[in-house]
C-alpha cells in the first residue's frame, strides 16, 4: 500500500499542473503583465529599500517575465498624483522612497533604470498612469503625508471630493471637467514620452467614481464648462473623451511609434441596458454607465491604439461570464488590438468561487482568447500572482501556453512597411553546444523604419522558414546584432534571421547560412536507445571507420550538461557495416528523463557528435512548492512512496549533488536550503529503497 508523503516547505504553497495540448503557439502574441507600484504591491517590496536593492528587485522581476515567456511589461509610474522618476509636475513618490517628495538617495533614475533593464531582455515597456486619482483615501494623516508640491496642496480648486456611500471614506480625484485638468495630465504623460523611449502609454480604469457608491459635487464645473450638452452624465463621458483624443493626438505628433490604449473595467455595457451591450448581468458595474468611460467610442475612432478590458471573472461565472464576454470584446475591436486582463491575482482566492479550485482556468482563457481574431493576447494583474503561481497557473504559460516565443501583434494603422533583410550573416560553432551568430542591419533615417530588434530561426535542414513556427527559436533583445543558440546536438544547422522594426514589421529572410560541426569520414547510420527495465539499450552502426579510435559514450539528466560515462574501442574498416551496442544502468542516476549522445574520436583527437537520444521515465512525478524557493528557504515535497526512507539529492546544472539527505517514511519534514545554495536551477532527486526514482526542476531565487 503506498501512501502520500508530504515534506514541508515554510514558504508560499503553490502546485503545478501542467498539461500538453497539441495545437502550436501562436507566432504573434501580446503576452504581458501588470506590475503594480501602489501602496507596493508588485514593486518596490517595501518603501524602505536602497536604491541597489530596488532595482536588484527590478531586474528579478523582469527575469522572471522572460523567463515566462512574456515580451511586455506595464510598469506603473504614476498612481496618485505622485511619480516613480524625476517629475516637474508630480513629487517623488511615497512608495518609492517611504516619504512623498524625497528622491532616492543616492540618486538614480527608477523610470529610466526600468526601461533599459526591460529592453535589455526584449520586453516593451509601458508606462502605466492613473490619469485622475490624487489620494486614494483621504484622512488626516494621509493628507498630512502629502508633499507640499503635491496637486492637492498647490491646486486644491481642481480636486473632487468623493465620498464612499458605505463608509465615509474620501478619495480625491482631480476633476475630469475641468480644462485644466486635461491640460495637466497631458502635460505629465508629454513630459515621459518626450524624454522616455517607452514603447506605450497606459491609463487603468480609473475614471470618474460610481455615482451609485460614491457622493460627489461636480454641479459647479457643469455650469461653467458644460459646452451646451444638456445631460450631465453626457457631458462627464465627453470630458474623458476630451482628454482621450487629445491626448492621443498629442502623442501621435511627437513619437507616432508610443502605443496609446487602456484598460476599462470588463463591461462596456450590459445589453439589458443596451442594446449594443454584452450579454452580462444589466446590475453589474459598467463603465460607459457607472464611470463614463465610453471605451467602444475610442476604439471606434481610433483614439487608441488597443483596448485590454479587464475580464476578471471565470468561465461559467453568474453575470459576467468570461465566456460571454470575449467574443463581445471581439466584435466591438474595429480594426484595433484588443488584448485581454485577466485575473491572476483571484487565483487560489477561496472567495473566487471556481478561481479558487479550477488550475485550469486561466490556461483555458488563454486557449479561447486564441480562437478569435480580433483577440491579440493577453495581460495578467498582477505581478506577484506570477510570482506566488497560485495552482501553478504561471507554470502552466511558462511551460505550456508560452514555452515558445511570441512577435508582437503588427499595428498596421501606425506602420505597415518592413524594414531590409539583415545582411553579412555569420553562424560560428564557439563550442560544441553553441553557435554564434552575427549580422549587419540596414541603416535608416526614420525610427519607424529602422531595424530593433530581430527574430532568429533554426532548423537541421536548408528548409528552415520563417512560415514554421517550429523553427522560430528566439528574439533579440533591442539594439543587438549578436545571438548566441545553445544547442544540445552537433548536427548540420540551418539559420535565417529577420529584422523587427518599431511596430514589428517583420522583414524578408537573411540567406541561409549553416554549421556542420561534423569533420570525420565516419559514417554514423543508425543509433538509437531504447529503455528496458532499469537499463538504457544503447544500439548504433557505423561505416567509414577510417584513422578511428573510439566512442565516447555521453549521458546528461537535463540535456545540457554531459558526463561520460563509458569509452568503446572501434572495430575498424572502411567498407563493412560495424555494429555496437552497451547497457547503461540507471537506477544510479536520480533522474526521470535520460539524454545519450556519441563522441566520435579519431586517432589524431579529432572528434565530432552524434545527434542527441532521449528516453524517459513513466513513473509519477514529483510535486514540489513553492517553487521559485527563496535562497534560504524551505521546501516541500510531495510525492507517493513506499515504508521505507527516502534518499534525496539537490542537483546543480553542472550534474553536481550540492545538498542530500535522508527523510523520514510517513513524516512532515522539513528540507531546508543550507547557506551554499545559491540562486539558480537545479534538480531534485527522491530515489526510494526498491531503487525508484523521480525528479523534478527546482528554481531558487
Amino acid at each position: 500500500m503506498k501512501l502520500t508523503r508530504l515534506v514541508m516547505l515554510a514558504v508560499g504553497i503553490c502546485y503545478t499542473a501542467v498539461a500538453t495540448y497539441a495545437q502550436p503557439n501562436p507566432k504573434r502574441e501580446f503576452r504581458a503583465g501588470w506590475l503594480a507600484t501602489y501602496a507596493n504591491i508588485d514593486w518596490p517590496s517595501s518603501r524602505n529599500l536602497t536604491p541597489a536593492q530596488e532595482q536588484a528587485e527590478f531586474i528579478q522581476r523582469v527575469n522572471e517575465y522572460r523567463t515566462n515567456g512574456m515580451n511586455a511589461i506595464f510598469v506603473q509610474v504614476r498612481s496618485q498624483c505622485d511619480a516613480m522618476y524625476p517629475s516637474p509636475f508630480d513629487p517623488w513618490s511615497a512608495d518609492l522612497t517611504g516619504t512623498q517628495g524625497v528622491a532616492p538617495s543616492p540618486f538614480y533614475d527608477p523610470l529610466q533604470f526600468m526601461i533599459d533593464e526591460s529592453h535589455k531582455r526584449g520586453l516593451e515597456f509601458h508606462a502605466w498612469f492613473n490619469p485622475y486619482r490624487a489620494l486614494a483615501t483621504a484622512t488626516t494623516s494621509s493628507l498630512a503625508a502629502l508633499a507640499p508640491t503635491h496637486i492637492v496642496n498647490t491646486q486644491p480648486g481642481w480636486i473632487l471630493d468623493c465620498t464612499t456611500n458605505s463608509s465615509g471614506a474620501v478619495q480625491k480625484i482631480l476633476n475630469p471637467g475641468l480644462p485644466e485638468v486635461w491640460n495637466y495630465v497631458i502635460g505629465v504623460v508629454m513630459h515621459v514620452v518626450r524624454n522616455y523611449d517607452v514603447d506605450g502609454i497606459h491609463f487603468d480604469d480609473y475614471f470618474y467614481t460610481n455615482p451609485a457608491l460614491t457622493t460627489y459635487n461636480d454641479d459647479a464645473t457643469f455650469a461653467q464648462y458644460g459646452r451646451g450638452i444638456a445631460n450631465k452624465n453626457d457631458w462627464r463621458r465627453s470630458n474623458v473623451d476630451t482628454l482621450i483624443k487629445r491626448l492621443g493626438d498629442s502623442i501621435r505628433a511627437v513619437k507616432p511609434w508610443v502605443k496609446f490604449g487602456i484598460s476599462p473595467t470588463g463591461i462596456w455595457m450590459s445589453q439589458a441596458n443596451n442594446p449594443l451591450g454584452s450579454n452580462t448581468s444589466s446590475g453589474a458595474t459598467q463603465h460607459f454607465r457607472d464611470l463614463f468611460a465610453n471605451s467602444r467610442l475610442w476604439q471606434q475612432n481610433g483614439w487608441i491604439d488597443y483596448l485590454a478590458p479587464q475580464v476578471y471573472w471565470f468561465m461559467g461565472q453568474t453575470g459576467s461570464d468570461y465566456n460571454n464576454l470575449i467574443p463581445w470584446w471581439n466584435n466591438n475591436a474595429f480594426s484595433r488590438h484588443m488584448y485581454i486582463g485577466q485575473a491572476g491575482y483571484k487565483v487560489g482566492d477561496p472567495a473566487q468561487g471556481s478561481f479558487n479550485t479550477d488550475n485550469g482556468q486561466i490556461p483555458k482563457q488563454v486557449r479561447l482568447n486564441r480562437t478569435f481574431n480580433n483577440i491579440h493576447g493577453q495581460i495578467v494583474y498582477n505581478t506577484t500572482s506570477l510570482r506566488n503561481n497560485r495552482l501553478g497557473f504561471r507554470d502552466s504559460l511558462r511551460q505550456n501556453l508560452y514555452n515558445t516565443p511570441a512577435l508582437w501583434p503588427v499595428m498596421s494603422w501606425i506602420d505597415n512597411t518592413p524594414p531590409p533583410a539583415p545582411t553579412q550573416v555569420t553562424a560560428t560553432v564557439t563550442n560544441p553546444t553553441q553557435v554564434t551568430l552575427t549580422w549587419q542591419a540596414a541603416t535608416s533615417g526614420s525610427e519607424l523604419a529602422r531595424a530593433r530588434q530581430f527574430a532568429i530561426y533554426r532548423a537541421t535542414d536548408n528548409g528552415v522558414s520563417i512560415n514554421n513556427v517550429a523553427h522560430f527559436i528566439g528574439i533579440t533583445p533591442m539594439d543587438t546584432l549578436r545571438f548566441v543558440d545553445n544547442i544540445i546536438a552537433d548536427e548540420p544547422y540551418y539559420y535565417i534571421i529577420t529584422a523587427l522594426d518599431r511596430m514589428h514589421n517583420e522583414s524578408a529572410p537573411s540567406a541561409i547560412v549553416a554549421v556542420n560541426t561534423g569533420i570525420l569520414p565516419l559514417t554514423l547510420q543508425h543509433f538509437s536507445v531504447a529503455k528496458k527495465g532499469n537499463t538504457a539499450q544503447l544500439l548504433w552502426l557505423s561505416q567509414q571507420e577510417i584513422n578511428f579510435s573510439h566512442f565516447v559514450i555521453e549521458r546528461s539528466t537535463n540535456g545540457s550538461y554531459f558526463e561520460s560515462i563509458a569509452q568503446v574501442k572501434a572495430q575498424g574498416g572502411q567498407q563493412s557495416t560495424n555494429t555496437y551496442r552497451y547497457e547503461d544502468n540507471l537506477t544510479v542516476n536520480a533522474a526521470r528523463t535520460w539524454y545519450y549522445r556519441l563522441k566520435m574520436v579519431d586517432a589524431d583527437g579529432k572528434y565530432q557528435y552524434s545527434p542527441v537520444r532521449t528516453i524517459k521515465d513513466v513513473t509519477a512525478t514529483v510535486t514540489v512548492y513553492p517553487n521559485p524557493v527563496p535562497v534560504n528557504g524551505t521546501l516541500i515535497v510531495q510525492l507517493p512512496t513506499s515504508d521505507s526512507k527516502v534518499q534525496y539529492r539537490l542537483v546543480n546544472a553542472q550534474g553536481i549533488a550540492i545538498q542530500q539527505g535522508t527523510l523520514a517514511p510517513y513524516a512532515q519534514a522539513a528540507i531546508r536550503l543550507q547557506a551554499h545554495v545559491k540562486a539558480g536551477a537545479y534538480w531534485l532527486q527522491l530515489q526510494s529503497a526498491d531503487g525508484t526514482v523521480q525528479t523534478t526542476s527546482v528554481q531558487v531565487q
